[in-house]
């Protein structure tokens, strides 16, 4: 009987466990339609999923629902942004309801891996709001009754949610967030018991962070009134890293526009290391090994409406007593320190809020701080009195408040003070504004993994009145640069006070050396130790909010491939732009002067502006150390000598500060003071067109040509070249692609055309002198032109009477030199007949005047 019971007993489980397998497959169908019905009806959003998945098995007595990889996405202003990036999504629905058909009762929702992001506009547009009004619905439309909330239990695991309110100035940040909430949400009134835990939680108002990546854990009970919308906070414990906080009181939300809030929150325990938990710094590094005493207390409230248009009141008080920190590494202590301040706001208007801290102080071993801050009508004319004097040793700082891969050393030496209101420095009534003080800099030193470069300060005297801050004694070096300056900031207080104000000040700066390429220049890093990897530059944008007056003076300057010494000059810096005042550099074994501009007005397409007047530069290192002059005077590569030049240059710079040569203008003129110019493709085409190597290799002397670039092209003027009686006048231009078309017109010696065509020129000559009765002789010279195309590494060239045959180009020569010999001798043969016939003219003349006078006399 046992056995046949038993039997039974475990045909009867299998059968419930194969139903319980078996049934959630004959409602997928049915549920999955009904899921996308309903989203596609409820919500202006793209809405996807990679499947769902049913089990009664694990979720029993409910029907476990199953969505995989759920993604919401938003449309018009947030096309661009996923809303939720779900793995996975189970849904615990009533299976009676299921049965039924009618209604799905969800009792249970757990989000497995959230991602999230809530986002609002400036505007105060939310990407959330996505669910369409009653009126997008039609009759009968059973989309809104197709599932019913009533939640017993919900949780997240592992999720990240951030909250972006651009309208608020307000960011938050929880990353692997872990929270449950219990609760029967099918009643008006309940209690829901929530537990929370993020390993990661940031704040931001403002741009400030208020809490940066701290560890959360909270217990929260809270007592919930749906039908007014009322969420009261009963006792509870929020702990923050360490320190361990609570808040009590009520949140509700009567309308759409406004939450009303009456909060308090205390720090339940108050030990002064457990506030120091909450810096990051500390907190990250050393943290148990810290020694930290004395008494903390932070307390606070919160009370009124919090809408578009107001804030609640609210007021925060937070000090400390008798507090010493000290790590086991450190030689001495933070001795002594007390702090007490205040934030108030009695009405929730913003100008209203007071900033108070009446005194701090602490001690640096035995070097004591001291200092007070009050700030009032923060909105409308804020109003400040602050002080700080005292000695600050950064070493002993970074040692308190470590900074990972980062080194910090120095002294600084404060005693500052200033009192008074921004109006006063609006209407230029500075001296209604209380200034003084100074700060002195000793021996700073910054450094670090993070770090370009090291900066070192071994002094800075900064003075403070209402009117500048005056620098003096200024020494540092940042990397392998180093700087001493001095001079004065001249509207300190209008730039900290006026929004768009630019700072002005006037300096004197000198160095021995600046290396721009590592100041501005990232470095590359090879791969492999062997291999060589070259080092870019990159755009340095010009600060807009400056208005600085620099007299620059420098023993040397490292640029891209240029080694610079004795520059020197004015520099102002204005509007995203520097500009070169009466520059002056020696470079390349010559003088540059320089005057223009670099700006970066359009960042992503800066702009240079020079004017340039070079004194005896070596051509061969000018083309090494310029591209342009590679590119658009490739000749210069063959060309060894000095030369000067007057240069007007203009072009955009690209990302790696090199110039866009479609974009150059230049023009200018240039003197070769003394070159030879030898393996020239081009001349070695031209000598042996001509039979002659005197073209192979040109002497050149104050040689001068203007010459203009436009369009990336370089567009010659006409210039001479003398060599051994030969006259070669050249114009013409060449481009960026290296092609050629320059025209030459040469006057050559006689005998460079050869015996036989000398004699049969000779002979022509000879013939005409017959005919024409007169006596000419051939020219000594002779002139041909030539026309230089291809490129300069493969060079065409045509002779204008004959292109590429020597024979047949002589002949032509002879040809006009012939022809040019006919009309002299047609000329000398006129100038001939012309004279004899204005000789017989006067012999008629004298004869009409002899019969004339004969003819008078008989009369007579």
């Amino acid at each position: 009987m046992l056995k046949k019971t038993s039997i039974v007993v475990l045909a009867l489980f299998v059968v419930l466990f194969a139903a319980a397998a078996i049934l959630p497959m004959f409602f997928k169908k049915e549920i999955d339609a009904k899921i996308k019905s309903s989203i596609n009806k409820s919500v202006n959003a793209k809405v996807d999923f990679k499947d769902l998945d049913l089990s009664l098995i694990s979720s029993f007595p409910n029907l476990g629902i199953k969505i995989n990889n759920l993604t919401i996405v938003g449309i018009d202003s947030f096309a661009k942004d996923t809303l939720a990036d779900v793995k996975q999504l189970q849904l615990n629905v009533n299976l009676f309801s299921v049965i039924k058909g009618e209604t799905y009762q969800i009792n249970s929702v757990n989000l497995s891996e959230p991602n999230i992001l809530a986002k609002v506009l400036k505007s105060g547009k939310a990407n959330w709001d996505i669910m369409k009004s009653d009126s997008a619905s039609t009759p009968g439309d059973t989309a809104k009754t197709a599932f019913k909330v009533a939640l017993q239990k919900y949780s997240i695991e592992k999720g990240k949610i951030v909250y972006d309110d651009a309208a608020l100035g307000f960011f938050m940040n929880l990353e692997n967030l872990n929270h449950t909430g219990k609760g029967d949400f099918t009643q008006d009134l309940f209690t829901l018991q929530t537990q929370s835990d993020i390993e990661k939680l940031t704040v931001k108002y403002g741009g400030i962070p208020y809490l940066n990546q701290v560890k959360l854990d909270a217990d929260l009970p809270i007592d919930i009134d749906m039908k007014n919308m009322k969420f009261t906070f009963a006792e509870n414990k929020i702990k923050l890293n360490e320190l361990i906080l609570s808040a009590v009181g009520y949140l509700a939300m009567p309308n759409d526009k406004d939450i009303v809030m009456d909060f308090k929150f205390d720090a339940k325990q108050s030990e002064l290391k457990n506030f120091l938990s909450l810096i990051p710094a500390i907190y990250a590094s050393n943290f148990k090994d810290m020694e930290a005493t004395g008494k903390f207390a932070m307390n606070g409230i919160a009370k009124g409406t919090y809408n578009d248009k107001s804030l609640p009141a609210f007021n925060l008080n937070l000090s400390i007593e008798n507090g010493k920190i000290k790590y086991p590494s450190l030689p001495s202590a933070i001795n002594n320190i007390q702090v007490k301040s205040q934030i108030n706001n009695p009405d929730g208007i913003m100008d209203h809020t007071v900033v108070n801290v009446p005194a701090f102080h602490l001690e640096f071993g035995q070097v004591p701080v001291d200092g007070r801050l009050l700030l009032k009508n923060p909105t409308t004319d804020p109003f400040v009195d602050m002080a700080l004097k005292g000695k600050l040793d950064l070493k002993q700082l970074t040692a308190i408040f470590p900074m990972k891969d980062m080194t910090l050393s120095g002294i600084l030496d404060a005693d500052v003070r200033a009192a008074g209101k921004k109006s006063s420095i609006d209407k230029g009534q500075y001296e209604a504004f209380k200034a003084s003080g100074q700060v002195v800099a000793t021996n700073f030193n910054y450094a670090g993994k993070n770090v370009p470069m090291p900066v070192s300060v071994p002094t800075a005297k900064m003075v403070f009145s209402p009117k500048n801050i005056t620098l003096s004694n200024l020494t540092a070096k940042v990397g392998k640069s180093d700087f001493a300056a001095n001079g004065s900031v001249n509207n300190y207080l209008s730039y900290f006070f006026k929004k768009n104000q630019a700072l002005q000040g006037n300096f004197n700066m000198s160095s021995n050396l600046i290396d721009v390429n590592e100041l501005l220049g990232p470095k590359s890093t090879a791969e492999e130790p062997t291999k060589k990897t070259d080092s870019k530059l990159t755009i340095f944008e010009v600060p807009g909010n400056i208005d600085f007056n620099v007299g620059a003076k420098a023993g040397r300057v490292l640029y891209d491939t240029y080694d610079i010494t004795n520059a020197r000059g004015t520099l102002l810096v204005k509007n995203k732009t520097i500009t070169f005042k009466e520059m002056a550099m020696n470079m390349l074994d010559g003088t540059v002067k320089m005057n223009g501009s670099y700006a970066t007005v359009d960042p992503k397409k800066p702009k240079v502006d020079v004017d340039f007047g070079v004194e005896k530069m070596d051509i061969q290192k000018a083309f090494a150390a310029f591209n342009t002059i590679k590119l658009l005077a490739p000749v210069a590569k063959y060309t060894k000598g000095t030369f000067s030049t007057n240069l007007k240059f203009d072009s955009n710079l690209d990302e790696h500060m090199m110039p866009v040569y479609s974009s150059i203008n230049a023009e200018g003129l240039t003197n070769i003071i003394q070159a030879v110019l030898d393996g020239f493709e081009p001349l070695n085409k031209l000598a042996s067109a001509l039979s002659s190597d005197k073209f192979k290799k040109l002497e050149l002397n104050n040689l001068i040509t203007k010459f203009k670039i436009k369009d990336g092209r370089l567009n010659v003027s006409p210039f001479d070249i003398k060599k051994d009686g030969i006259v070669m006048n050249v114009q013409g231009s060449n481009g960026l692609d290296q092609t050629m078309d320059y025209n030459l017109a040469l006057n050559l010696p006689r005998a460079m055309l050869g015996a036989k065509a000398n004699e049969a020129a000779n002979a022509m000559i000879a013939k005409l002198n017959s005919k024409a009765g007169t006596n000419v002789s051939m020219s000594e010279t002779v002139k041909v032109n030539a026309v230089l195309g291809g490129t300069f590494l493969k060079p065409t060239i045509n002779l204008k009477y004959g292109a590429g045959d020597t024979k047949a180009a002589a002949k032509d020569v002879v040809n006009n030199v012939i022809a040019e010999k006919k009309a002299e001798l047609q000329t000398k043969a006129q100038e001939k007949i012309d004279t004899a016939k204005a000789k017989a003219t006067e012999k008629v003349k004298d004869a009409i005047a002899d019969k004339l006078n004969n003819l008078f006399k008989k009369k007579n």
